[in-house]
């Protein structure tokens, strides 16, 4: 079980890592390096591109029932999904990364049992990008 946990606790680290590094690059305007970051975020949890085209539903139910991610990933991919929908084309793509971080950090949210002030600001910045009424 303690190697388990270690194991863990390196890839979330090396994760937040790579989120950061995601930010950096998107602030600073080398969006292609970005874009490069976030596949290699993904790659790291062993997520094709094939699932970002699935509903909220099934791409819920595909993170946490087939890949047996904890809330700690889900808050992980949602932020990265948030940094995708700021790096988004068109504005449809824009709310589709929109909608489903928020939707994931909405279940961390209601399954943890620590408070986050980081994450409520997520989904309130969130909110504000989704059309009202959308987000329920």
């Amino acid at each position: 079980m303690g190697i388990e946990r270690d194991y863990l606790m390196r890839q979330l680290l090396m994760l937040f890592e790579v989120i950061h590094k995601i930010l950096r690059l998107r602030k600073k305007g080398e969006e292609e390096e970005a874009k490069k970051e976030i596949n290699y975020f993904y790659e790291c949890l062993k997520i094709g591109d094939d699932i970002q085209n699935l509903s909220i539903e099934k791409f819920i139910d595909v993170l946490v029932s087939e890949k047996q991610l904890t809330n700690e990933h889900l808050e992980m991919i949602a932020f990265v999904m948030k940094e995708q929908g700021e790096l988004a084309k068109t504005e449809k793509e824009r709310l589709q990364y929109f909608h489903k971080a928020y939707f994931l950090l909405r279940k961390v949210e209601q399954e943890s049992t620590s408070f986050s002030m980081d994450r409520q600001m997520k989904m309130a910045e969130l909110e504000e990008y989704l059309p009202s009424g959308k987000n329920d």
